[in-house]
């Protein structure tokens, strides 16, 4: 390998590669320099450095500073390069200590307590010494910490997995309509001339299509607006008669109700699952080892 890179290749810095793109995404030496922090002068030089070690202008200089065709070829190339440096660094990251100072676990606020804790117990385990750090939100908010390494694995009902990133399913739950019992409401049917309205959904619940468009006659709740409403919240809302609310099966299963409150089985046409999985950085070692011991457990939601 040292015979095929020439003293002077080897002269070209990460950093070097690293103005040389932003030139090509800026489109302006001027703009691409202020992006980097560096004078104009000092990125233009650069710039030519690798041109003239490469053998060939990269961009046409101009009115507008363009890609030459040999340029793109050489800006593929150094696009090629830092995504592999990037992946070097992310592995260096992961792999620096077991889990750094801690296990760092987040959870979309509708898993079931009970799923919580086993998920927990399994992972003090697994990290000996080092202790569990849990964070609990919404999908999208812990997918983003998960992609920025603040958070090692992540169980969630969301099935967007961008590339980089390992995915095992764990287990599938159903959902279920709670309602106040004194409505004495023996099936579904009546709910829907009830007029109490169903409450807003939260981003992580993931109900399927068939059982949201089910229950379209109850979307006119009393409650005009409401965002990320927990599972709690929902039952205290229920209680005081601002409508019903459909919840994840596993929630409700073996958790205590307050007494008048009841469950309502969805019927075979409304009835659906979200999958609930688990999430990890591809350069996290121990990620596809946790997703394994997760996946042998037994949930609470399962159905």
């Amino acid at each position: 390998m040292r015979e095929v890179i020439s003293n002077r290749l080897a002269s070209i810095s990460i950093r070097d590669l690293l103005l040389v793109e932003a030139v090509a995404q800026q489109r302006s030496f001027r703009l691409a320099a202020e992006t980097m922090e560096i004078s104009t002068s000092g990125l233009s030089y650069q710039v030519r450095k690798v041109e003239e070690v490469l053998g060939g202008a990269i961009f046409e200089r101009g009115s507008k500073t363009t890609p030459t065709v040999y340029g793109q070829v050489v800006l593929d190339e150094i696009a090629a390069i830092l995504e592999g440096i990037t992946r070097l660094e992310a592995l260096r990251d992961d792999s620096a200590t077991p889990f750094g100072q801690a296990l760092r676990l987040g959870v979309i606020s509708s898993l079931a307590p009970l799923d919580l804790l086993q998920i927990l117990m399994l992972c003090r385990e697994h990290s000996a010494q080092t202790r569990v750090e849990i964070v609990c939100g919404m999908h999208q908010g812990l997918l983003r910490r998960l992609l920025n390494r603040e958070i090692d694995i992540l169980v969630t009902a969301g099935q967007d997995i961008p590339d980089g990133l390992g995915y095992a399913e764990l287990f599938r739950e159903g959902f279920v309509l709670l309602t106040r019992s004194d409505q004495e409401i023996p099936q579904l049917e009546p709910v829907f001339s009830s007029g109490l309205g169903l409450l807003p959904l939260n981003e992580d619940d993931f109900v399927p299509p068939g059982v949201a468009q089910g229950l379209e006659p109850l979307l006119t709740s009393g409650l005009a607006r409401a965002f990320g409403l927990s599972v709690g919240h929902r039952i205290a809302l229920v209680c005081e008669g601002y409508g019903h609310a459909l919840l994840p099966h596993g929630w409700v299963k073996s958790m205590p109700l307050p007494p008048n409150l009841t469950l309502i089985p969805l019927p075979e046409n409304l009835s659906g699952e979200r999958v609930l999985g688990c999430i990890w950085r591809q350069s996290f070692p121990l990620g596809p080892e946790i997703a394994s011991k997760l996946c042998s457990l037994r949930f609470g939601g399962c159905a």
